[in-house]
């Protein structure tokens, strides 16, 4: 029997170190060792730059090819006779409006002989205040009309990656046996001996920093980063904001920028940029307190890996975050844009450090399993693809 051929359709891929890409990348290079043949079929971007990736290169099992993105908006050149899933990630109109028209065709001539699997990641229901009004509301008509429609009619699964996302698609008129939830995973080096593993370079840089709290994920506007530095300003002097993630948006960077010289913070808010595997788990392990006041989340990767290294966590109280975070629990939830509660929460959290309540909280978090892991989470879809 043939390896079973999979080609995922994904905007971008690695070296882009966000949440989808991070999914993807770990997921279905276990699916590769698992015997799958699997094409990646992306742009050639990154979140920021354009025209930088090669056209065609293998990385941990996977053949990924890039394509200039008009090209691979157009129509990512899918070989559809031959293969045997096709999984889109995300909900973007295009090429995804594409390739479920091109199936609609091919299931009413009877030639449909592939699966197609539909991960939106909380693309289906976005945050809409993200995008120009015009576009929120022209996107929004076609997701919850034409898009609904054809994921009803065209896709085969659709992988829910919470229980709220879930929910929420299925409010929206998407047939609910179709809705599966397998939530995202940790990487092995969550499990690891972060303090033997880790690199000279992040040691010293965390020495560095002296007292700080985290948060991970690109600098874009739904990370909602301003909320946590207005806090900071009325946090201990000797606190430091970690920023850990790539430059996605360079306006709203700039904003930050200028907001962190209005509160005279200069000094406390620091920006390292992507840092991976052991290093990245060394450099939560030695936080505080993991902060994540994003506006929407549709899971959120980063809060399981802070609970995985034992810490307390703060997040707003919104979509799939209290889903992760029960309140006085693992955690604390916190209104999204109140930075007078959150820096009382966090000032809470550092002078009871010592205490039972946060003690019992962190060791709670550092129970995170291997049942947590990325390997059970593509062996999960590795069960969903061969049904």
């Amino acid at each position: 029997m043939k390896n079973k051929k999979i080609d995922l359709i994904v905007k971008y891929f690695y070296p882009v170190a966000a949440g989808i890409e991070t999914n993807t990348l770990e997921t279905y290079s276990i699916l590769a060792k698992e015997g799958f043949n699997v094409i990646i079929h992306t742009s050639i971007n990154s979140l920021v730059e354009k025209n930088i990736y090669k056209n065609y290169e293998e990385y941990r099992g996977l053949k990924i090819k890039r394509f200039e993105f008009n090209k691979y908006l157009l129509n990512p050149k899918i070989d559809y006779k031959n293969s045997d899933i096709i999984a889109l990630h995300n909900f973007d109109v295009l090429p995804h409006l594409t390739i479920m028209l091109k199936s609609l065709f091919f299931k009413i001539l009877g030639k449909k002989n592939y699966k197609l699997i539909l991960t939106p990641h909380g693309g289906f229901n976005p945050e809409w205040s993200i995008f120009k009004p015009q576009i929120a509301l022209a996107k929004s008509i076609y997701h919850f009309t034409l898009g609904t429609f054809l994921i009803n009619l065209t896709v085969d699964s659709v992988r829910a990656v919470s229980e709220w996302e879930r929910q929420e698609i299925i409010k929206k008129g998407v047939n609910p046996s179709k809705v599966v939830v397998i939530s995202n995973g940790l990487e092995d080096e969550a499990f690891k001996d972060v303090e033997n593993l880790a690199s000279n370079d992040i040691k010293q840089k965390v020495k560095s920093f002296g007292k700080y709290i985290i948060q991970i994920g690109r600098v874009y506007p739904i990370k909602n980063y301003e909320t946590t530095i207005k806090a900071l300003a009325k946090c201990p002097k000797d606190l430091k904001y970690i920023i850990a993630g790539p430059i996605a948006n360079e306006n709203y960077k700039t904003k930050l920028d200028n907001l962190i010289k209005k509160l005279n913070l200069k000094n406390r808010v620091i920006f390292v940029g992507v840092i991976r595997g052991i290093d990245k788990y060394y450099l939560i392990k030695h936080a505080q307190i993991m902060v994540h006041m994003a506006i929407w989340e549709s899971f959120c990767n980063v809060v399981h890996e802070g609970l995985s290294q034992g810490l307390p966590i703060i997040v707003a109280n919104n979509t799939a975050l209290p889903y992760i975070i029960k309140n006085n629990v693992n955690g604390y939830c916190v209104e999204t844009k109140n930075y007078q509660k959150l820096a009382s929460k966090i000032d809470f959290i550092l002078k009871n450090m010592n205490g039972k309540e946060i003690k019992d909280m962190k060791k709670r978090n550092k129970n995170v399993g291997t049942d947590e892991s990325w390997t059970s989470t593509a062996l999960k879809m590795k069960e969903l693809y061969e049904k």
